[in-house]
């Protein structure tokens, strides 16, 4: 089954959903909740591109 770009969107958004709040409660009231949920979001897509381009550079032949 390929992941389709809804299935790959949902995935990040609860996975942001698990890792925003831990990120919040950790800095307190020092940063605000927004900030902390852009935070997260950041941090899967810089995860995200790693996987990728490590998967680039390994195996160059699939793209």
């Amino acid at each position: 089954m390929k992941p389709t770009l809804p299935k790959i969107l949902l995935l990040g958004l609860l996975a942001n959903a698990a890792i925003a709040p831990a990120l919040y409660s950790a800095t307190g009231p020092d940063i605000p909740r927004g900030t902390a949920y852009a935070i997260g979001l950041l941090g899967i897509v810089v995860v995200g591109l790693a996987i990728y381009l490590a998967t680039v550079i390994v195996q160059p032949e699939k793209f």
